[in-house]
């Protein structure tokens, strides 16, 4: 893997402009709060490795609720 600013632009280039859709993984843990990592949908390779995000579940809300 390359810290080449070059090289880091070519996860998002795999990824079509118009999307918008998410996937979200739970770990569940037993003495520690659980947790969400949140990346597109559709991504492969260096791509999938490079573009996610991981938080506390706790943080994550229903998009409705917030609307």
């Amino acid at each position: 893997m390359s810290l080449d600013p070059d090289g880091a632009g070519n996860a998002t280039a795999q990824r079509s402009p118009d999307s918008h859709e998410l996937s979200m993984t739970v770990v569940e843990y037993t003495d520690e709060p659980d947790r969400c990592t949140v990346s597109p949908r559709g991504l492969s390779g260096v791509a999938k490795l490079s573009t996610w995000i991981t938080v506390d579940r706790a943080v994550v809300v229903d998009l409705d609720t917030m609307r």
